[in-house]
């Protein structure tokens, strides 16, 4: 009998290998199924005896009761697998175990102890040459700074990781951490990269039937397409995703394919459904935090765009809570990560340096608790000001809300702040921002608190009972940043707005009193260089500004903005000669907008000046397309007084008509007959004028401005104002017709060889007096009304009857 058992151990070890490596390749697809194997390749191992077979059963055991979440029964698995693997002589099985150990350390929260196993595990494979075993210990690397949000750090060592995991072959592990670097490129903003490689990897696993591995890729590719705009494959990705993660059981995995699905179906304006399936991502993500705050961030959003503005709020202040704690996880894990690294660092030099073991223990312990200074300095302050930074402030906050002593909160923005940036640049900026914050410590009391919020943004935490005392100190405030700053050799004149709000008048809780010294703060906006408190009753109007400026923050990052063209056709032949571009916004929930509805809020908020550039590189890039097609046609762009603030606005025009092959006679620059008055940008018009560009002075005979003063412009182009045209014809209602004072603009602008246009032509009346009276150019409804691009085309083509020459 014993040489029959000895004869059948090839056999039976061959039997344990492959239950084994049937179990390895189910922990893809199958946990269950690969827990069962593990268990049955462990007891043939024993029966053998096969020590090595039994000692890799239990690691594979280790790492499904890992992914099952038995995180107890996993670290006691993987040890005894350690303790057999280190008896055998087994390094590429320890190394596996250490790093199965080390990830489930990780998923417990104690990222130093994992720092310390995957480092033991690495250097195991390091001085075996085990190319496999390195590999996966600098995925599991990788995956540590990646938990820690080091997105280039965590990309280095998985690019690492695939070339060594591709030379060797293994399907599974070049699995794993391609969807692993693939992650990396998201979250550092490559998606076309991300979206590629994730494509290859979905081919991989479904023809390897890595089914796990499947789910989590559809899910990546879904956010992938979300955020490269291809939202009709965004959703089918994640539907896919959705449906195989509930078969599979994978409930992260499903809690976030859900949430990237709500995401999905709100910009599609389908908020019912969205809010719907956030609801579920809410409900699967149960106890696994980073996939509740995802959740609760979209389903805030929804709510609000459906108008359930204090549900969403809810959401919010929940979502601020648990972001704030998660955050303050990842800091104290990244303070575990360092720490375990100067540990293994010390280790390594104790073995090569033995003689200098003390002197070295002191300089490990003297760089940790410096690097822990430095960690628990950076988590609360600002780096720029040295100020507290937005956390710190409202751990604060919530520390003197819950002694219930009455405090109050400041909400300070720096009025035109970007204009500084643009016109002096950023190091100037800076400068600024150092130069405020030192001025603002000095108006405060040693009690009290300033933290910078990120921007031009200031808070202030006010230790006192009334709103007068509060007032007193954003007075002194004002005062204080009023006075003049000298930076790059010139003197700056500084406002502020300033919101206040009291607890517990305003608000007890940290989320709710902050809002509302920024809803104040936006109405102090109004006038600029005041402070305003909170009102209750104006809280829904602010609500509803704060939302759309926030929309409009994202309007152009979305791609919600468009270009509508009008028509400028001459007044007796009726042939284009120019289009106007005039700007739309198509708001995901309250549709196309008009500009009158945002740009004043734009030239609020200097959103202006990246609207601005927009509209001059789109327009240029549509009418070069439309060149081709009729070669003299100009395009009129609408200029905001302040744009020409910008001491680099003159050379960006000239770049937009070059990128685009324009000549600069191509291009009408409108500004409004009131911005004219402005005898500072004189010398801004004449730079553009030099160029050969055409000015226009829009909306003429409607402001204030003299003859004299339209003879110091360098104008071109006069467009009279659709009032007065409206006005041309007399009527019951209106007696007095404004043709006299139409003909007395058209002489003048004969007699300066300027050219006149008459906007707001609707009636046929209208145009033949206006052709009677010498007007060179018409624009209205008569003609045609603003419309998209490809409807402008159509029209072009209708009227000009001209066929498309792809040689043109």
């Amino acid at each position: 009998m014993l040489g029959d058992s000895h004869d059948n151990l090839p056999a039976l070890q061959d039997q344990v290998d492959a239950l084994n490596n049937e179990a390895e390749n189910a922990l893809s697809s199958s946990i269950e199924q690969a827990m069962a194997q593990a268990l049955e390749a462990s007891r043939r191992a024993q029966l053998a005896p096969y020590p090595a077979g039994a000692a890799r059963a239990q690691m594979l055991m280790g790492y499904a009761w890992m992914l099952r979440g038995e995180f107890g029964q996993a670290i006691t698995t993987f040890e005894d697998s350690i303790d057999q693997a280190t008896r055998l002589h087994l390094p590429a099985l320890a190394a596996r175990s250490l790093n199965g150990l080390a990830v489930t350390h990780a998923r417990m929260g104690h990222y130093g102890q994992a720092a310390e196993y995957h480092f033991r595990a690495l250097q195991i494979v390091q001085t075996s040459e085990d190319s496999v075993g390195q590999a996966r210990s600098l995925n599991n690397i990788g995956n540590l700074y990646m938990d820690l949000r080091e997105h280039d750090q965590a990309l280095k060592y998985h690019s690492e990781a695939l070339l060594l995991a591709s030379r060797a072959q293994v399907p599974a592990l070049v699995s794993v951490i391609s969807i692993n670097m693939a992650i990396d490129y998201h979250d550092l903003g490559r998606f076309e990269e991300a979206l590629e490689l994730n494509h290859t990897s979905l081919a991989q696993a479904r023809q390897a039937g890595f089914r796990h591995h499947e789910c989590l890729i559809l899910t990546n590719m879904a956010a992938n397409c979300f955020q490269l705009g291809d939202l009709d494959a965004a959703l089918s990705y994640a539907q896919d995703s959705i449906e195989l993660s509930e078969e599979l059981g994978e409930r992260e995995n499903l809690s976030e394919a859900l949430t990237t699905r709500g995401q999905i179906l709100t910009r599609l304006g389908q908020l019912p459904e969205a809010e719907h399936s956030v609801r579920q991502a809410l409900e699967a993500a149960q106890a696994l935090k980073k996939r509740r705050v995802a959740a609760l961030s979209e389903l805030s959003k929804v709510l609000e765009a459906q108008g359930a503005f204090e549900t969403a709020l809810g959401y919010a202040r929940e979502y601020e809570q648990e972001i704030g704690e998660l955050n303050a996880d990842i800091q104290r894990h990244k303070t575990q990560v360092l720490s375990a690294q100067l540990k293994v660092e010390r280790f390594e030099y104790q073995a090569a340096q033995e003689q200098l073991r003390a002197d070295e223990l002191a300089q490990a312990n003297a760089a940790l608790q410096q690097a822990q200074a430095r960690l628990a300095y950076q988590a609360q302050h600002d780096p720029l000001t040295g100020l507290l930074n937005r956390t710190a402030f409202e751990a604060a906050l919530h520390d003197a809300l819950s002694s219930q002593k009455p405090v109050g909160v400041l909400f300070i923005d720096l009025d035109h702040f970007k204009q500084v940036n643009d016109t002096l640049g950023h190091p100037v900026g800076d400068a600024l921002l150092v130069q405020v914050a030192q001025r603002l410590v000095s108006c405060i009391r040693e009690e009290d608190l300033v933290a910078r919020q990120g921007g031009d943004e200031f808070t202030v935490l006010l230790s006192l009972h009334t709103y007068d005392e509060a007032e007193l100190v954003a007075t002194r405030i004002l005062d204080t940043l009023s006075l003049p700053l000298y930076l790059a050799g010139r003197q700056l004149i500084l406002t502020a707005s300033i919101g206040l709000a009291l607890a517990p008048q305003d608000g007890t809780d940290v989320t709710t009193l902050q809002k509302n010294a920024d809803l104040a703060m936006y109405l102090a906006k109004k006038e600029r260089g005041n402070v305003q408190r909170f009102q209750s009753a104006l809280s829904e109007a602010a609500i509803r500004r704060l939302n759309l400026e926030q929309d409009l923050r994202q309007a152009l990052p979305n791609g919600e903005l468009e270009l509508y063209y009008q028509p400028v056709v001459t007044s007796g032949a009726q042939q284009p000669v120019a289009v106007e571009a005039l700007i739309r916004w198509n708001h995901p929930v309250m549709g196309l907008l008009p500009p009158d509805q945002f740009i004043p809020l734009a030239e609020e908020n200097d959103l202006i000046f990246s609207l601005g550039a927009w509209v001059l590189q789109e327009a240029c890039r549509q009418l070069s397309v439309w060149r081709r097609l009729w070669p003299e046609l100009r395009v009129s762009i609408n200029v905001s007084s302040r744009q020409f603030t910008q001491t680099d606005f003159a050379s960006s025009v000239a770049q937009a008509l070059a990128v685009h092959h324009l000549p600069a006679s191509a291009l009408e620059l409108e500004v409004t007959e009131t911005a004219t008055l402005d005898t500072e940008s004189l010398g801004d018009y004449a730079a553009l004028m030099s160029a050969g560009l055409q000015l226009a002075v829009d909306d003429f005979g409607t402001g204030y401005s003299s003859i004299v003063r339209l003879f110091e412009l360098p104008v071109g182009i006069l467009k009279i104002d659709r009032s007065l045209v409206a006005a041309l014809i007399p009527s019951q209602d209106r007696r007095r017709s404004t043709l006299p004072l139409i003909r007395s603009f058209v002489t003048y602008a004969r007699e300066s060889g300027l050219q006149v246009t008459a906007e707001g032509v609707e009636t046929p009346e209208q145009l033949e007096v206006l052709k009677q009276a010498g007007c060179d150019l018409i624009q209205g409804f008569l003609i045609a009304r603003p419309a998209s691009a490809a409807q402008t085309e159509r029209w072009l083509r209708q009227t000009t009857e001209r066929e498309y020459d792809p040689q043109a």
